[in-house]
């Protein structure tokens, strides 16, 4: 009786010399060990997945690729924050901007009404 690594039971000698099922078993250790190759690679990467400096949250994938990528960095703002704190500061800004507008079309208002100072100057009639 024979008894090989990774498999179970033993074997007569013609079993184990015919090896039937060699093949198939080394697909199996090797999808075994590509799965847990690939677990480890998505471990490594959610470990230096940055986190947002405001909420504490994971960065998506989206907002990561998009602080790292050359092209678009120039227009990701602040690279500390997350995609929903990064959308709450575009939307103050634009609320300060729409702000500043309507201020600035807006007619000035009316100073207060100088009823009694009214008429001082070098011309004021005296009662």
């Amino acid at each position: 009786m024979w008894r090989w690594l990774g498999r179970a039971g033993e074997q007569t000698l013609t079993d184990a010399l015919d090896n039937p099922d060699g093949d198939a078993l080394y697909r199996v250790q090797e999808a075994r060990a590509d799965a847990a190759d690939k677990q480890r690679r998505a471990a490594e990467r959610e470990a230096q997945r940055p986190a947002c400096t405001r909420c504490g949250g994971k960065f998506t994938d989206e907002r990561w690729e998009e602080i790292t990528v050359h092209r678009t960095a120039v227009r990701a703002g602040d690279k500390s924050v997350c995609g929903p704190c990064r959308a709450d500061d575009v939307a103050c800004q634009e609320a300060a901007a729409e702000a500043a507008r309507l201020a600035a079309a807006a007619p000035p208002e009316p100073e207060a009404d100088q009823g009694p100072d009214r008429g001082r100057g070098w011309f004021r009639r005296r009662t």
